[in-house]
Parts: structure tokens; sequence; C-alpha cells
């Protein structure tokens, strides 16, 4: 049995996909086995329809771990402000299918899915508006919102993604028994002040929060956001005996 790394699925943002997280995947090699979730209607999926609500969503991402569950190594989820939501609505699921869930997650760049949302009915804006507010966000390099061939591809996966946060509509439920991981960029106003507070309802378990530079998109920083992911992987997983990056050694 393999004992010397853990299975990581990544969950990408509004609009994210498998390329977004390829530095981070490499960053953290050889501490994970990384799989970054390719929603429907991009990527290597971009013939397949758009999931258009929540519980369609959630269920996909089931079946995509569990195809591609290595059960010899721990399981860990990473999500990213829309793709935060998405991993914790997965895991409600695989919880209904009676799937072992992870042992460890990190949800970033959002608050607890119970949290109201101040940025409702973004999927509805004009393109000029939508343009404005994701160019604020950071994350996508201002040539490419200006450059046509560009929007033509990536608006509409954008608005479907936002339609998904849009109408998202959070139903209680019990509480999870696994320890979470709150991590947000310091300048990134859309998570207040302390967001652990929305999420520490959810489980039962320890909740920590770590806050790194920069923006929304604070996970630019690869070997920074990568660090951190690997200071928890190995504090949480000590019986693997994990290697280290050298700047958490």
């Amino acid at each position: 049995m393999r004992t010397n790394g853990v299975q990581l699925f990544i969950f990408p943002h509004a609009g994210g996909s498998e390329v977004s997280y390829v530095p981070i995947e490499k960053e953290l090699l050889p501490v994970t086995v990384t799989s970054t979730i390719c929603y429907a209607g991009r990527g290597r999926r971009i013939h397949e329809p758009f999931l258009k609500d929540m519980d369609a969503t959630a269920k996909d991402c089931m079946e995509i771990v569990r195809k591609n569950r290595d059960q010899q190594l721990p399981l860990v989820f990473l999500g990213h402000s829309l793709g935060a939501l998405i991993a914790f609505e997965t895991m409600a699921c695989m919880r209904r299918y009676d799937m072992d869930l992870p042992e460890l997650v990190f949800f970033s760049g959002r608050k607890g899915p119970a949290a109201v949302s101040e940025n409702t009915n973004r999927s509805l804006l004009p393109d000029d508006e939508l343009l404005t507010c994701l160019s604020r966000m950071g994350g996508i390099p201002e040539y490419f919102l200006r450059h046509p061939d560009f929007l033509s591809f990536y608006l509409p996966i954008i608005r479907n993604d936002l339609r998904l946060n849009d109408t998202y509509s959070y139903r209680h439920r019990e509480a999870f028994d696994l320890p979470f991981v709150i991590m947000n960029g310091t300048d990134d106003e859309s998570v207040g002040p302390d967001p652990a507070i929305f999420w520490k309802e959810h489980t039962t378990a320890a909740c920590y929060q770590e806050w790194l530079e920069g923006n929304h998109f604070y996970f630019s920083d690869a070997t920074a956001f990568s660090q951190t992911l690997t200071k928890y992987i190995s504090m949480h997983f000590t019986h693997l005996q994990l290697p280290l990056l050298k700047a958490c050694i």
C-alpha cells in the first residue's frame, strides 16, 4: 500500500479549469497526487452541455471522484470560490450515497454556504458590466478581456458558473466531522474579516483559518499557496511521514 502521499481533488472557481491549477499541482509534487475537476462544458468536456443547477453539478463531481479515486491514498479536497461551494455540496452528495468522505478539506475564497451572498445575479449582467466585475476581481489578464475570440468562448462558461452561484439555496444538514482549513487573500473584500465563522458551523472537528497576501486570486502565488496546503496536510497526516516543501521545514 502506498503511504507517501495523499490524493487531492481540486474544485475550480467560476470560469476556472484544470489549466488554472497546473502551477499548484507541480508545486505539490511529491506530496499529493492531484486531480483538478473538469466541469461540463469546458476543457476536455467542451462538447458536453453545461449543468444547470448545483445538485446536478455535485452529483457529477461525485462520480468524477468515484471513478478516479485511489483507495490507497488519503482523500483531500480543495475548492476555491464557487469551487468551495461545489466541494461542500459534493461532500453532502457523497454522504448521501455512503461514499468515504475526504479526511481534510480546504475551502478558499468564499464565505460558508449558509452565508448570504452579496453578489447575486452577476450572471445576468450585461457584457460590459460583467467584464468590469471580472476585471475588478482579477485572475484574468486584461488583454484576454479585450480579445473578442476569447470572450465569445469564455463568457458563456462564466455566466453558467455564476448562475450556479446566483441560484444556490443552502439546505440545512448535519455538520461534518472532519477538519476544515479556511484560506483567503488579505485583499479579498468579498470574504469579510472573519470568513471562518461561516464555516465553523458545518464541522464538529477543527476549523483553521489562514490569510495569504493577495486578492481573490491570491493562489496565483503557487509557491506560498502550496506551502500552506503542505503544512496542514503534513500536520494532519503525521503517520505518512510526508516530504515537506523547503519553506515548511
